[in-house]
This record gives structure tokens, sequence and C-alpha cells, in this order.
């Protein structure tokens, strides 16, 4: 319980004296969706612009008006798929880049300089897309098992009468989905902060290293990882009861909406962060000890 307090309270401070990176985080969230709204905002601005729907829509949704909008531009609406799934791949490596620059000011606090970070996310770029190319195939392991256990038990349960034993499997199913989710992203991300606090270059190595770290102090590891988790899903929850309290019209009301969501997207790249913060400060303590009880251990033969 000491150590969770501790890796809490230094995560904090952490988190609290490099908040400057928040800002570049939700800067490029920003422009990546501020890319992918542009095509969908000329569409619209097209088809609405002359039209006295306009002022229909900002108080209520017409389906006619939508299943006519999807008629009329259906093949540009069948190309946003595209974008989206490249916007995607770009996030990903954009953040694998940033997670480079967080890690290493995290793990040398004092070098926490736009210097520092971007010096970081350079060096360590290409040892963490191959943590991530590792940890993909562990997802897809996990969401293949996920599919095929539904696939097995919609056959088992075609024919039970009662809805419960269905319900309680779908429920056991997702709950499992999340816990081996979790596991894999607490590996990889134990991965990303030996391969940057060690210098060390071989990604499936350390892989394999985390995971009997991890496996070792699961505990400690995957609590501290929960605690944090439930703080970002509290956050969620909150956005969720005010959003419903926020009335849909008038109009400068989706003003405060937008201003809303963008305080949870800094909220969740703050919970992100804060998910490196106190895994560093537990992977310095617990293989701290580790060294001091061989060196006991030495000097007892």
């Amino acid at each position: 319980m000491k150590l969770v307090k501790q890796s809490f309270i230094e995560g904090g401070r952490l988190l609290f004296y490099n908040q400057k990176f928040t800002i570049l985080l939700w800067g490029t969230n920003a422009l990546l969706a501020l890319i992918l709204t542009i095509p969908i905002y000329s569409l619209l601005t097209v088809d609405l612009s002359h039209s006295l729907l306009s002022d229909v829509l900002v108080n209520k949704l017409d389906y006619v008006w939508l299943l006519q909008f999807y008629h009329n531009y259906n093949l540009e609406i069948n190309q946003i798929p595209i974008l989206l799934y490249g916007i995607v791949f770009i996030y990903i490596l954009i953040n694998t880049f940033y997670d480079g620059g967080i890690i290493t000011v995290f793990v040398n606090p004092s070098k926490n300089h736009w210097v520092d970070f971007f010096y970081g996310g350079v060096r360590y770029w290409y040892r963490f897309i191959k943590v991530v190319l590792i940890s993909a195939v562990f997802y897809l392991l996990v969401f293949l098992l996920y599919y095929w256990s539904g696939k097995i038990a919609g056959k088992l349960f075609q024919e039970t009468p009662s809805y419960w034993t269905p319900f309680i499997f779908r429920l056991v199913r997702y709950i499992l989905l999340l816990f081996f989710v979790g596991i894999v992203t607490v590996i990889a991300d134990y991965t990303k902060i030996a391969l940057a606090a060690n210098g060390r270059l071989k990604a499936l190595n350390e892989f394999w290293q985390s995971t009997k770290f991890v496996f070792k102090n699961f505990n400690i590891v995957f609590g501290v990882f929960f605690l944090v988790a439930f703080l970002g899903a509290l956050g969620a929850i909150l956005y969720n009861l005010i959003g419903l309290a926020i009335p849909a019209s008038p109009f400068y009301f989706l003003i405060l909406t937008f201003l809303l969501q963008q305080l949870l997207i800094i909220f969740r790249l703050n919970i992100r962060m804060f998910f490196f913060a106190t895994e560093i400060n537990l992977c310095r303590e617990l293989r701290a000890e580790v060294i001091e009880q061989e060196a006991i251990e030495t000097e007892g033969i």
C-alpha cells in the first residue's frame, strides 16, 4: 500500500511539472481531428449553404434529409473510412514518437526541456515501433479469442430458453477481453520504459523480460494500472453526466459542449501520461528492491 501511495504521489508530481507537453499532445489530436472533419464539413457546406434546412437541423435531426444526404454523396462518404485508417496509422506513429519523449523526460525529471523531449522521441521511436508491432500481434490474438468464443457461445446457447446464461457468458467474455487487453498494454508500457531506462536495443527480448517482471509483481503492477484506469473512467462518467445536463439548444450551448469535450480529451491525455509516470516509479522501486536483495544474498555468501 505504501508503494502504491508513493507511485501516485511521485507520478502526480511528474505529471504536474510537465503539463507543457500536454499542449503538444492536445494540439496534435486537434489537428488530426480537423483533418478528419474537413471532408464532412465540405459536403455539409455544399448541401446546406443555400438551404433552409440548415436552420431546422440546428435544433433537431431530420432523418429524411440524412438519408438523402447519404444518397447524394454516397461515393464521397465511402472514401472517408480510407482517410480514417490513414489518420489512425499516422496517429499511432506520432504518438509512439511522443511516448519516447515523455518517457525520456519522466525517467530524467531534471531534463524536461523541449530539446530532451524531441531527442527522446527520435532516439527511441524505432525501438518503440517494434514494441507496438509485437503488442499488436498479442492484441490480435486476444480479439480473435474473443471473436471465436462468441461464435462458440452462439452455437452452444442458441437453443437455451433462458436469457441469463448467454448474458452472463457475454459479460464474462467482455471482462476477460478488457483484462487481457490491459495486461498486453501494461507489458508494452513497461517494455518501453525498460528500453529507455536501460538503453537496450532488443525489443523482443525486453518484451519477454517485462512480461516476467509484470507477472512477478502482478498485484502491485496491475493494481496501480487499474486505479489509474478507474480515474480515467470516473472522468468519462462525469463528462457524460454533465453533458446530459447541457441542453441541445439554443445554439451557443454547442460551444459549451465543445469546450467540455476538449477538457475530456486533455484529461485523457493526462491519464495516459499518468500511466507512464506511475509505471516508471514502480519499475524503479521494484527493480531496486530486486538489486538490493541480490546484493544482500551475495554478501551472505
